[in-house]
């Protein structure tokens, strides 16, 4: 049950306020949620997770949301919970409006509170300045510990979202296996919905590899979300199903429990060339930029529409699984096409603020660099991006290939763990 806090108008001509729980010291007990889009009362801010920052001159708290941007002008306060001895502390809030917004009402935005001294935040929640009583929700404040070697994971994947009642389940098998052959060690899932097959594979993937870990992703229970990046295609209140603070949000939550973040699609991998793994690519790219760069991987689209039927890896066992054979596609739209939507091999802690295909704000030190298709990648299997290309316009790419005979067995062993609905 949560607490009703009252914070007179007077306070927020002041920088600071301070007032002292009447429960048992070294707890904070007030009203706390896990959950994802935590509706912030007076505003249209929805809050999805808070963040301990530990790279500003002074130690503060980093609220991550989604804001309505014609909201940019109202003042927030942060409201803090001190582990040591129970107090509730409130901060202004300095209000960060992301700018790739493509044109819709809302978008990713972050509020950045400074820590009074003496305080280690426990729990955080914003407050309006437009409302005189707050029933404020807290969310517990993550990445307490700073950590910059000795990562529980080395490679992480993060996918944003799946949504629509997705049910590609072949190619998203054969993607996370392959990621596993590259060295994730870790898939994170961004889900709306999926189909009850892709629910199976998801369990399986959960709870017995204890490779991939599911998050919720209610978007659409809150928002208007948009199918497509422009409001003159899908009108709505959100680019593309909330991609956008997904991929803020897996920066963030996984900032101190991974060396690499690699965001992904699940129709997409960022494949070596001249290597067979993750460790192997990002070792010769380290060794010449540098710990604090990011890698941009241009894309190549491989259209689904065209596909390879005389080959071993036409499997017939696979026949009535829906979704794509990833390796039965290797004609790939030639260069060119001017589209900048490749992916990126992240250091998540140079990264302040994330869109889709690039890193919108560096940490100082942090930069972003373009891998050549000499050293890698992106292999993107999708629907054609430029129609008017013919078959015998596309380039052949068999680049994929030589994780062929792997990737089947791995398939293979996969399938018959798994218990798909008929």
């Amino acid at each position: 049950m949560g607490v009703i806090i009252l914070f007179p108008k007077k306070y927020w001509a002041t920088n600071e306020l301070v007032s002292r729980s009447h429960q048992s010291r070294d707890q904070c007990h007030v009203k706390v949620t896990s959950n994802p889009f935590t509706l912030v009362h007076g505003s249209k801010t929805l809050l999805l997770n808070a963040f301990y920052e530990h790279r500003v001159a002074k130690a503060s708290v980093r609220l991550l949301g989604i804001v309505r941007r014609e909201e940019d002008t109202a003042q927030s306060r942060c409201v803090l919970c001190c582990h040591d001895d129970g107090r509730l502390v409130t901060v202004v809030a300095e209000r960060n409006t992301h700018p790739s917004h493509y044109f819709f009402p809302y978008s990713t935005g972050d509020f950045l509170c400074q820590i009074p001294h003496g305080c280690q935040p426990r729990y955080a929640g914003l407050m309006s300045e437009n409302i005189n009583q707050a029933d404020i929700t807290f969310l517990p404040v993550l990445n307490q510990a700073e950590r910059q070697s000795s990562f529980p994971l080395n490679f992480t994947v993060c996918l944003t979202t799946m949504f629509n009642n997705y049910n590609n389940v072949l190619q998203f098998i054969q993607a996370v296996e392959l990621y596993r052959l590259l060295g994730a060690q870790r898939v994170i899932v961004y889900k709306n919905s999926c189909s009850p097959a892709m629910e199976e594979v998801l369990r399986y993937y959960s709870s017995q590899v204890g490779l991939v870990e599911v998050l919720s992703w209610p978007v659409d229970a809150h928002l208007n979300v948009s199918s497509s990046w422009l409001p003159s295609l899908s009108p709505g209140d959100l680019h593309y199903y909330g991609q956008i603070p997904a991929n803020n949000d897996c920066v963030y939550r996984y900032m101190y429990q991974t060396r690499y973040l690699l965001m992904h699609d699940a129709d997409e991998v960022i494949l070596p060339t001249g290597s067979d793994s993750w460790t192997e690519l990002l070792s010769t790219l380290d060794s010449k930029h540098g710990e604090n760069a990011n890698y941009y991987f241009d894309n190549n689209v491989f259209p689904i529409e065209e596909k390879e039927t005389d080959t071993r890896f036409n499997r017939p066992e696979w026949a009535g699984l829906p979704g794509v054979n990833f390796l039965l596609h290797v004609l790939k739209e030639p260069d060119g096409s001017g589209y900048t939507t490749g992916k990126l091999i992240l250091n998540p802690r140079s990264v302040l603020q994330m869109e889709v295909h690039a890193v919108q704000l560096h940490n100082p030190g942090g930069h972003t660099v373009k891998v050549g298709p000499e050293l890698g990648q992106l292999y993107h299997m999708r629907r054609r991006k430029n129609t008017a290309l013919k078959r015998s316009d596309l380039v052949r790419d068999e680049g994929l290939l030589r994780f062929g005979p792997r990737l089947v067995e791995r398939v293979k062993v996969a399938l018959s763990n798994m218990k798909l609905p008929s």
